[in-house]
């Protein structure tokens, strides 16, 4: 297991602040106003990685942007609240606003998002510093960004995990083989990863990106998910849960897989931890209900060994 500031995850996304309107009775028509029965203000985007980490014990950093407007406010204060470290961000004396406004309807959901425009960061110096274990981007890079972030991450012996969050790149494109061939796991979902293959079938498009990148993960919602790498397979269920809602459970998924690839854990566990955390967390809006680590150690303790040594254990976290 890797220990220590080793042991760190150094996220690299933007937040956002989401509005969530739910217990709608269908999806919004062009020219029709519709009701919601519930309308929730949270901290989402990169933030629900950071926290869903946090929660697994990890030592957890985000290069986070905020900015002195509204809906960074939101993020700080449900940071502070949630005790999540601020070493490695940057707040800006100006707006830096992010945000979706999401509709919930059946389980599923839309959005409509903003993002503010600002000149790209070098993570160089960053990664440097923090000489993390893992590097986790959530969404697709520039070139630049790849090449720069890529770089860093060789440097110092980090693992590049990556989320492409809804890109329209396909295997086709040289930014997408270019990203693949420097990724060590590639975790999209299966929208993304048919989307981006080209392949009608989840099977066949993780056949196809595994022949271009060391480890793929693909997240299928209730079906649970599958991983491959060049010599193995793994497909892991999803429980039976009372969703109340999915936003942030792809995130929370993707934090639990994290969790267990810097803690040394086989590939099928996991997938199996990642199935789980994500299903969790449709238990409350936003990936709330994102499992803490003295939860899991309950539920599920084989697939959380470091339980047994974290100070958290035994605690509730939240």
């Amino acid at each position: 297991m890797i220990r220590g500031p080793e042991g760190r995850v150094l996220v690299i996304g933007d937040y956002y602040a989401d509005l969530v309107f739910t217990g709608l009775p269908h999806w919004p028509r062009p020219g029709e106003e519709t009701f919601a029965t519930e309308t929730l203000s949270l901290p989402g985007g990169a933030y629900t990685h950071v926290r869903a980490l946090h929660r697994l014990g990890m030592t957890v950093r985000w290069a986070a942007e905020l900015g002195n407007d509204p809906y960074s406010r939101l993020v700080l204060d449900a940071a502070a609240e949630d005790g999540l470290d601020s070493s490695a961000w940057t707040v800006h004396d100006r707006p830096m606003r992010n945000v979706s406004v999401a509709a919930s309807y059946e389980g599923e959901r839309g959005f409509i998002s903003y993002k503010e425009p600002s000149p790209p960061r070098d993570h160089t110096r960053l990664i440097h510093d923090q000489r993390p274990a893992v590097v986790l981007m959530v969404e697709m890079p520039t070139a630049d960004r790849l090449t720069t972030v890529t770089a860093a991450a060789e440097a110092v012996g980090a693992q590049l995990v990556l989320d492409p969050q809804h890109t329209n790149l396909t295997v086709n494109d040289h930014l997408m083989r270019r990203t693949l061939q420097a990724t060590d796991v590639f975790m999209p979902n299966a929208a993304e990863a048919r989307q981006i293959t080209g392949c009608d079938r989840v099977d066949d498009a993780v056949d196809l990106l595994v022949t271009l990148t060391s480890t793929v993960v693909v997240k299928n919602g209730s079906h649970g998910a599958v991983a491959a790498q060049r010599d193995r397979r793994a497909a892991a269920r999803a429980p039976d849960v009372a969703a109340i809602d999915t936003i942030g459970a792809g995130d929370c998924f993707d934090a639990g897989f994290v969790a267990g690839l810097v803690n040394s854990l086989p590939l099928q566990a996991s997938l199996e931890l990642g199935v789980l955390c994500g299903s969790l967390s449709t238990l409350d809006y936003g990936g709330g209900g994102a499992p803490t680590l003295s939860q899991l150690a309950r539920q599920a303790p084989q697939l959380v060994p470091w339980a047994d040594h974290h100070p958290l254990e035994g605690k509730d976290q939240r």
